[in-house]
């Protein structure tokens, strides 16, 4: 009786044991599969940097700019930063749902930010700045996704419209840069909630109306970058009450007081 019991528990077991094996290697393939429509959506690729490397010939994890995740066997960060590589950002990205990292900075990628990124649920690192992307940023940005993100660098692109009051939801965002771009409107108020806050660059934008007195909130705050816009009123006196505060820039806008 015992080795019966036995028997039916390894054979349990080895199914039990090939279907995680399966459930692993289909979760592999998908992100295997999202990289390769990547790669079909860019058009110029000078060093055949991905051209000859991201083929089914090698393991998706051995190709150039991929991590992978020892344990689940997933691609948790992609670096195909300063490639030279032109195209479009395609939505399959956001199937990457282990994905920790994204650096596709310093190329010519063009087109919008696929809404499928900026609803990723493990990010926390997103870089693509120096690319021609634009278009705007989501209003729900933040309420669906992204609520581990802690950089968020898409500055030197060619983004419009106005900065979403939902980033203030980002809880977690520590670095953010939108420099160098042509985002119009308000500073919203609701980035004094993101108490983690160390840099924020809105430069050489064309923001307007006030500076929010809700920026007294980020005492963790060391560079302030808010220069090259069109930004009128008063700086808030309790700006220069965030003791770590070390770098600011107001120049070249409309505002007075202290500093100015």
């Amino acid at each position: 009786m015992e080795r019966v019991f036995l028997f039916f528990l390894l054979v349990a077991l080895l199914l039990r044991s090939y279907g995680l094996g399966s459930k692993i290697n289909s979760n592999i393939n998908m992100d295997q599969s999202s990289l390769l429509v990547l790669k079909s959506y860019i058009t110029s690729d000078p060093h055949n940097m991905l051209k000859n490397n991201w083929t089914t010939e090698n393991h998706v994890c051995n190709w150039i700019g991929v991590s992978c995740d020892s344990g689940y066997n997933r691609v948790i960060a992609l670096n195909i930063s300063n490639m030279k590589l032109v195209g479009r950002i395609p939505l399959e990205v956001g199937n990457l749902t282990f994905l920790i990292s994204l650096d596709m900075s310093r190329n010519y990628f063009n087109g919008s930010i696929p809404s499928s990124i900026l609803n990723m649920s493990s990010l926390e690192v997103l870089a693509l700045h120096h690319n021609s992307l634009s278009g705007n940023l989501p209003v729900d940005m933040c309420m669906h996704g992204l609520r581990k993100l802690i950089t968020l660098h898409i500055s030197s692109n060619e983004l419009y419209g106005e900065i979403p009051s939902s980033l203030g939801k980002c809880s977690q965002l520590e670095y953010i840069f939108l420099a160098f771009n042509h985002f119009t409107g308000h500073l919203p108020r609701e980035i004094g909630n993101l108490s983690e806050l160390r840099t924020l660059d809105v430069g050489w934008n064309n923001l307007s109306g006030v500076i929010p007195k809700e920026i007294e909130y980020l005492n963790k705050l060391q560079w302030l970058n808010m220069g090259s816009n069109k930004l009128t009123g008063h700086l808030p006196p309790t700006i220069f009450n965030i003791s770590s505060l070390k770098v600011l820039d107001v120049s070249s806008n409309m505002i007075s007081g202290r500093g100015v």
